[in-house]
């Protein structure tokens, strides 16, 4: 991909998905507004330049409908974002769920990493090869891949199915045997959902903890509990309470609740959570903006899919709190693609939390601006 655009045009199709994301060119392109609940914008020019955080959004939405990201679609995807050419190919090609290379509208990807080859996921990758061929082959209706961890390290071997159509979407499984993957095959390209006797680890587990366990947990204490859809059930169980309490009593005095529990980040360096959070309340170059990383590729670590799963309201709540107090009025939520039913309901959440009056321009009615995307 050179500096410049390509000769190559984008089909129906993916013009289709881009309208769909950005709207149609031309009705209202030039001046109109952007809906941070569904990206949708109508800009030109100047406005459509500020605009290439949607390079993303763009890029995903072509290849969740065609399956994957044609030299047309990327051309379209320039022009309507104003995004230097070589830019957009940089960004497609950087990310392992994107495809540049045309291949079947649904891949299958089967995690081969240490905790899944352990539990049987080279028999998998056997299995899959035995009836849908060589790993990659971009014959028939399917094909399949080899997957570094897929961060559902409980559950090996795991797979992710990626499906490409409209109203489609990406299924991840555990507990895939290799005497299960025809089944898998079969329902997948039947438009089902995988199914199976009821998987032992997806609801079940954390409610079997017995009393004495259940009381002594943290992070954890609602998991199996909650209706992780439900706003009224988080707030049941003690839900925004905290944001309610570091609202009343201010950011200096948050900050300073922070620093005396000694919380600590979990990157490795062990760095006090207060001390970043004052440093960047106290930063005087201004707009702030707080980043969740919620991104989870290094096998044996799954804690974050687990809580944006069955508990997606706290870590919203948790972001809100973070940024408000260190003096943010957008956060950005780093999620993974591996991670699809976590996706699903942490966009819920944040959906959800707009909707109660828990995010926006006036969060709990307390003269606040936080949003997330």
């Amino acid at each position: 991909m050179d500096l410049h655009l390509m000769q190559a045009a984008p089909s129906d199709e993916e013009r289709a998905a881009l309208d769909d994301l950005l709207g149609p060119p031309g009705s209202g392109w030039d001046g109109g507004e952007r809906d941070a609940s569904t990206h949708r914008v109508a800009r030109g020019g100047r406005a459509a330049r500020e605009q290439r955080d949607l390079l993303l959004p763009a890029l995903h939405a072509l290849q969740a409908r065609v399956g994957w990201i044609s030299p047309g679609g990327l051309n379209h995807v320039a022009e309507r974002l104003t995004v230097p050419p070589a830019e957009a190919y940089g960004v497609a090609t950087f990310y392992a769920m994107f495809s540049t290379d045309p291949r079947p509208r649904t891949v299958v990807h089967a995690c081969d990493d240490l905790a899944c080859r352990i539990a049987g996921g080279l028999q998998v990758c056997e299995a899959l090869e035995s009836h849908l061929g060589p790993a990659g082959a971009g014959a028939g209706e399917a094909t399949w891949v080899r997957s570094p961890c897929l961060g559902m390290c409980e559950r090996a071997p795991a797979a992710l199915v990626q499906i490409s159509g409209a109203g489609m979407k990406d299924m991840a499984y555990g507990h895939v045997g290799a005497h299960q993957v025809e089944h898998l095959v079969t329902d997948t390209l039947a438009g089902m959902e995988f199914t199976r006797p009821t998987d032992p680890m997806a609801q079940s587990a954390p409610q079997t903890w017995d009393t004495h366990d259940r009381e002594n947990l943290r992070l954890l204490r609602r998991v199996g509990v909650v209706d992780p859809s439900s706003i009224d059930d988080y707030r049941a169980h003690g839900g925004y309470e905290a944001l309610r309490r570091a609202l009343e009593i201010g950011a200096e005095a948050t900050i300073a609740e922070i620093t005396e529990s000694k919380l600590l980040g979990r990157g490795g360096a062990a760095f006090p959570t207060g001390v970043k959070w004052r440093a960047v309340a106290e930063a005087p170059a201004r707009p702030h903006f707080f980043v969740c990383n919620a991104d989870e590729s290094e096998p044996g670590t799954f804690k974050d899919r687990v809580v944006m799963e069955q508990d997606p309201f706290a870590v919203i709540e948790s972001l809100t709190i973070a940024g408000l107090t260190t003096g943010c009025e957008r956060g950005y939520l780093y999620i993974r693609g591996e991670y699809p039913l976590a996706t699903e309901r942490v966009e819920h959440a944040i959906a959800e939390a707009r909707r109660h009056g828990f995010l926006g321009a006036d969060v709990m009615g307390h003269g606040a601006a936080f949003d997330i995307e």
